[in-house]
This record gives structure tokens, sequence and C-alpha cells, in this order.
């Protein structure tokens, strides 16, 4: 669906929760996107709003009103769409209030804290006819579609076995009772599954054109503090519907970004691609292809481009109707998946995985 009430080539954007993200990568991004202004910012915090204020104010044209409480943002008829920067936890009132309001809405991955949650939220747009993409910025890469097109192209033969690690160390830029100490304390919003497994989670399903079906998984604590609810590293073991083995690790313990991609043919490897900022390493070792690929702080790209490049894609698709990615079913496959790493582990035994559209007709949605 088409927003039909946008007054100019520009959709008009509302920022909701002014942190770190949205400081320092999307409102930038926002101010540099062809397609997109920024009109409107909320957040609690006036300092944190006045930042975001200061960093508009350098763009001729850029003037934004401030609200304290995004359910005042959702009121504003200037505002066609909203971007939902706030704690996974908070996600889905937020959601669900800016579906009501009639508000087209990107918000930050993961969707919601368990498939549940994701489902209503989706539910909800459907409903409402509101158009709601979850924000999966590294997939906006030029690597990242480099190695889309590689995998999905045999340069490496038949995929035979991946190995996928996205970690990082969280412990010191995100303490328990500072802010994003969150991840650590939000017993169900938190932990390194739901904040960075779904990275592993959406790359495996795009790259290989493919899904996870089988999983069984082990989540510990390796550094966090005693007493905190969310354990710190999870590590897993996988099979695709179309029969691919893999490892999966995802931890706040170390630094690693990293998947492997192992094939009758050859090897290709990307590094780096996760990061907030366009960065990342491609090498493919192949009978037909030698090749390193690099896109690093040398680059010609913004360190918020990747954001750019999203807000840019779902803006184009709001004002031509056209559809988004991922789209719903593909988020909610992605829920599914980080839900079985849970449940598995808890349960000490391998879970099947519904496809989503299965487990939709199961609850006769």
């Amino acid at each position: 669906m088409a927003i039909t009430q946008v007054r100019t080539d520009r959709v008009q954007w509302g920022v909701i929760g002014c942190g770190q993200i949205a400081l320092d990568k999307s409102v930038p991004a926002l101010l540099a996107a062809q397609n997109a202004r920024i009109a409107a910012i909320s957040d609690p915090l006036v300092v944190r709003r006045d930042l975001v204020e200061t960093v508009c104010s350098a763009q001729p044209g850029a003037a934004l009103r401030q609200y304290e409480d995004y359910r005042a943002l959702l009121q504003d008829p200037e505002v066609d769409a909203v971007y939902v920067a706030l704690p996974t936890g908070m996600h889905l009132e937020a959601v669900l209030e800016a579906t009501a309001a009639g508000k087209a809405i990107l918000c930050e991955k993961p969707l919601g804290r368990s498939a549940g949650e994701s489902r209503e939220m989706l539910r909800a747009a459907r409903d409402a006819g509101v158009p709601l993409m979850t924000g999966y910025m590294s997939r906006f890469s030029d690597l990242y579609a480099e190695a889309m097109r590689l995998i999905g192209g045999g340069a490496i033969g038949q995929v035979t076995y991946v190995y996928a690690n996205f970690s990082y160390p969280a412990l010191g830029p995100y303490p328990p009772g500072a802010p994003g100490g969150w991840r650590w304390t939000d017993a169900k919003g938190g932990g390194a599954v739901l904040d960075i497994g779904i990275y592993l989670a959406f790359a495996l399903r795009e790259i290989l054109q493919d899904e996870i079906a089988v999983v069984s998984s082990l989540s510990c604590t390796t550094i966090a503090p005693p007493g905190l609810p969310n354990p710190d590293t999870t590590v897993a073991w996988f099979q695709t519907r179309k029969g691919i083995p893999g490892t999966f690790v995802t931890t706040f313990a170390h630094a690693e970004s990293r998947i492997l991609f192992y094939g009758t043919e050859g090897r290709l490897e990307m590094e780096g691609c996760f990061s907030q900022s366009p960065a990342g390493r491609l090498k493919i070792d192949s009978e037909t292809a030698h090749h390193v690929s690099e896109q690093g702080s040398d680059a010609p790209f913004p360190h918020y481009d990747n954001y750019r490049r999203e807000f840019e894609h779902f803006s184009e698709r709001l004002l031509t109707g056209s559809p988004s990615y991922p789209t719903p079913l593909e988020t909610l496959t992605d829920a599914l998946l980080l839900d079985s790493l849970r449940q598995t582990s808890a349960a000490g035994q391998a879970v099947t995985i519904p496809t989503a559209q299965d487990y939709l007709d199961e609850r006769n949605l």
C-alpha cells in the first residue's frame, strides 16, 4: 500500500527513541536520504532530543518538532512514517500504537522478543493496512549483496557446511544499570541471541536462500556478573531445509563477525560485514575465482550509509506501494529461529522449526 497522504516526493519521518543508534546512524542517514526527511523526534530525555536537534541543525531545511512522549508524535499529522529505535522490550507497545495511528513503521531488529510478539505486530499492521518493516541494515551493504550473488550463482558449487559467528564484548560499553544495560537485565528482551544472533538468522536465510529447519543449542554464562537473567553465550548446530549443516555462535564475551561458506568447489568468507558502519572483507577461493573484496574505513561511504540505503529502500516502497524487504513472513521466520535457539537450550534437545506459514496456519491466522 502506498502512503497516499504524502505531500511531497519525500516521506516525512518521525524518530521514536534518540539513543546511540538514532544519534550516530539513523538521523544522519535520514538527513542524507534522497526520498526521506526527518520531521519529528521523541525521547523522554531532553538532553537526547537536544543532541539530535544539534545534528539536524547543521543541515539546511532540517527543522524538526520535539516530543517527550512518542504518543504525541504519533498524533502529528505531518509524520508519514516512524522509525522505532527503542530497546527490544518496548517494541511491541510502540509498534501497536503506531499501527493504530496509521503510521508506516520501520522497527529496529529484532521486531519482537518472541515469535508470538512478532506475529501480533505483523497481524495488527496487516489488518490496519499499515506497512511494517524490520530494520536489518547490514543487508544493504555492497559486500552482503556480493555474497548473495556469488553463493546464489554457484561460485563455490554446492554449499556443504556453514560456520557463523557474530559476537562483541558488551560488558564494557553496556554494563548492567547503564544505558544499553537492558541487554543483560531484561529477562525477555535481552541476551546475545536477540541482540546480535538476529543478524546471523537473516543473513543465513537470505544468502543461502534457505531456512534453518532443525537446531540444537547450548546457552551459558562466561563473563556476566552473577545474578543476571540472560546467558551471554549461545552455541548451536543446525541443518537447513535443503540439508546444509552448520554451526552458529553468538556471545557478549569476545569480538567476532564472520560467516564461512564451504562448498564442493571452494570457500567464501565474510568478515566484519555486520558492523554499524559500512565495512568488511569478502574472500572467495574456488576453482573459478580467487579474489578479495574489501569495504573499510577508507571506502567512499559515510559511516551511516547502510542506514541511508535502508531508509531509502523503505521510503521508496512507501511512495510506490511496492513490497519491502524483509517481508512479514521472512521476519517471522527469523523470530521462530531465535525462539527455537532459546527453547532447545532449555530443553536440552533438538527442535524442529515450522515454516512461518505453517506456524500461522496452525493458529488459524
